[in-house]
């Protein structure tokens, strides 16, 4: 009984490796390894690359929102100085 057993399990497994190529050979099984190797260092590195980017950008975003100044601030602190540098040199009769 268990040998009819066994045989049959034997005879289900051998169909389904015919079913699916075969046994693999030397060659394709470390093909096969190199490729998951590879996959799984590719994936890690991603994820390394993801997280610095995600805190380099962070850190862009941090000192931009503390040291951005708009054109018109700007702008409008150049007029105030070119003004006051004007009554200064007209004060002096430099500009008339």
């Amino acid at each position: 009984k268990d040998k009819k057993a066994l045989e049959a399990r034997i005879a289900k497994t051998d169909a389904l490796m015919a079913s699916i190529g075969g046994r693999l050979t030397e060659t394709q099984a470390k093909t096969l390894i190199l490729k998951k190797l590879y996959d799984f260092a590719d994936q890690t590195l991603n994820r390394y690359l993801n997280a610095e980017r995600q805190h380099l950008i962070q850190g862009v975003d941090n000192l931009w929102a503390k040291y951005a100044i708009s054109h018109g601030i700007i702008e409008n602190e150049r007029a105030e100085a070119l003004n006051t540098l004007d009554s200064f040199l007209t004060s002096l009769g430099y500009l008339a």
